[in-house]
């Protein structure tokens, strides 16, 4: 397999000139997926991570976001997108045996659009006109919530964080320590959020959001539940630091200037 893929490693690298437009793309991390996939790449991909959002007809790799050597090879890729997820032996072997690797963090909202403008030249479009928000003062406080039952949030340190920056809104799990915390419900009801928005994954709307909350024997106490200050908003801008979570701020501000 090792000594195929080489062969065709080397027969896929041009012969001189400036790098042509890639073919067959391996991505191997979903928000690089979404990237591709927004500069009008998708039909480039010849495979992604089931964690991607990609058509349905681009390969699924086994091993997800730690694939192995052999089989991304397999797949004849021209260029493989990595990030720092991706084991360091699997990188190097591949790039030994001739195989374009670009590693591609994007860890702020700064990063996200360094990374899809930098993505953009190696798919030879022209780049993206990205907003840029400037860090508003501060203004109403807010909890960010994964899913109504659950104290998981976003601290300092992650483009979620930023995201609430850039809505105006002063992010309480910012006190909590690290960049994932569990909020507990005594931190919850000590910091009192004047709005909660609750990241979801599976199209729950509002109603249905705010109906738990209110049940909970000590979220209905919260002052945001009791006003029904609740946003429920896409998950993944959260989550995965692609395209949408550089539009996430105003729209997330948008919502908030309901109440």
């Amino acid at each position: 397999m090792l000594r195929s893929g080489l062969f065709l490693a080397f027969c896929a690298l041009p012969c001189g000139g400036a790098a042509a437009p890639p073919e067959r793309i391996v991505s191997l991390a979903p928000n690089l997926t979404q990237m591709v996939v927004a500069l009008g790449g998708g039909g480039s991909l010849a495979a992604v991570t089931p964690f991607c959002q990609a058509p349905a007809d681009v390969a699924r790799l086994p091993g997800g976001i730690q694939p192995e050597a052999e089989t991304v090879l397999g797949l004849g890729p021209d260029l493989v997108l990595a990030t720092s997820m991706t084991p360091a032996t699997t990188r190097e072997q591949l790039a030994r045996l001739g195989v374009r690797v670009e590693v591609l963090d994007a860890d702020s909202l700064d990063g996200i659009r360094g990374t899809q403008q930098k993505l953009a030249g190696l798919l030879g479009v022209a780049a993206p006109v990205l907003p840029v928000t400037a860090k508003p003062v501060t203004g109403k406080s807010v909890a960010l919530l994964f899913g109504a039952d659950t104290g998981y949030s976003a601290g300092c340190g992650t483009h979620a964080h930023e995201i609430l920056e850039a809505a105006g809104l002063r992010n309480i799990a910012a006190d909590a320590g690290g960049p994932w915390p569990q909020l507990g419900e005594e931190f919850l009801l000590a910091a009192d959020p004047d709005v909660i928005v609750i990241a979801d994954y599976g199209g729950a709307n509002r109603k249905e959001v705010l109906e738990i909350l209110q049940r909970h024997p000590v979220r209905r106490h919260l002052a945001a539940v009791r006003s029904g200050r609740i946003v429920v908003f896409p998950a993944p801008a959260f989550s995965v630091p692609g395209p949408a979570a550089l539009e996430a701020g105003e729209k997330l501000r948008a919502e908030v200037k309901k109440f």
